[in-house]
């Protein structure tokens, strides 16, 4: 019976088929990062292009594309390329709240656009409260240690709709592990006390502690929430998603390939504490 059982297993190991899938060659699809805020900075956009998910160099940076930045109001902000792909406006400025803005992008005599995005309204923070709690210690099971983290008191505007993005630095530092974005919306919060949980952002005595608190529009949620999952599944934040994340631009020729990211304008608030 042995004997029977060897004999299938390599019948079976020889009837095994090698397959060599033909990977399609990467798009270096065009990609566009940008935010108009309400305070005051030459506002950076950043346009790459896309590499191959399988590559050591995620991004592309491109260098010679021409940049303006439109609102509403019909203001018109130029742009130069800086470095690593990046764009600042030539004059430094700040948006404003309820004022609808896009970029306009020239790109090897192609126009990429995004739509228009309005700016929300600015929702303070009111309060940072410096949280604890205790655990064991890692490197000595017999003692436990203190774990700090932000608790934040803010009310949401009632009666209508609100999104939120939350970032956190760490002694001026972006602090983006373990969670690399974190957004909300208000559907079942509406009117009532913003809730937070950020036990995962674990700071230290002599910490510097800043939570900025800012306002996107819904478009701009639904992108960073499809974003958001897609980081998580891929378990980093910093290689290409395995899928497309569709934003707001677009070729104007309507021919094109598409262009991801996203381009929109948000307003933010801070609050700052120092870890006794």
């Amino acid at each position: 019976m042995k004997h029977l059982i060897y004999l299938l297993i390599i019948a079976f190991l020889a009837c095994e088929e090698v397959v060599d899938v033909d990977l399609p060659d990467p798009q270096n699809q065009v990609v566009v990062e940008g935010w108009v805020t309400d305070s005051t900075s030459a506002q950076p956009i950043r346009i790459t292009r896309s590499n191959a998910f399988s590559s050591l160099v995620p991004f592309i940076p491109v260098d010679d594309a021409q940049v303006i930045v439109q609102s509403r109001d019909g203001d018109v902000f130029s742009y130069s390329y800086t470095d690593n792909g990046y764009y600042e406006a030539n004059t430094a400025y700040r948006g404003t709240s309820g004022t609808q803005y896009r970029v306009r992008i020239i790109l090897d005599s192609i126009e990429v656009r995004s739509e228009w995005d309005a700016m929300p309204e600015q929702v303070p923070i009111d309060e940072l409260e410096i949280a604890s709690f205790q655990e064991n210690d890692p490197d000595n099971s017999d003692q436990q240690i203190t774990i700090y983290y932000p608790k934040i008191n803010t009310l949401d505007p009632g009666g209508q709709q609100n999104f939120y993005r939350w970032i956190f630095y760490k002694n001026g530092e972006l602090f983006t592990e373990p969670e690399p974005i974190s957004v909300q919306d208000d559907r079942l919060f509406d009117g009532n006390l913003i809730p937070n949980n950020f036990q995962e952002f674990d700071y230290e005595s002599g910490d510097e502690m800043t939570v900025q608190l800012v306002s996107i529009s819904q478009r701009a949620h639904g992108y960073l929430s499809l974003l958001r999952s897609q980081i998580t599944t891929l378990g980093t934040s910093s290689g290409t998603t395995p899928a497309i994340v569709s934003g707001n631009l677009f070729f104007v020729d309507g021919e094109s390939e598409q262009v991801l990211g996203f381009f929109g304008a948000v307003s933010g608030s801070y609050a700052s504490e120092t870890v006794p």
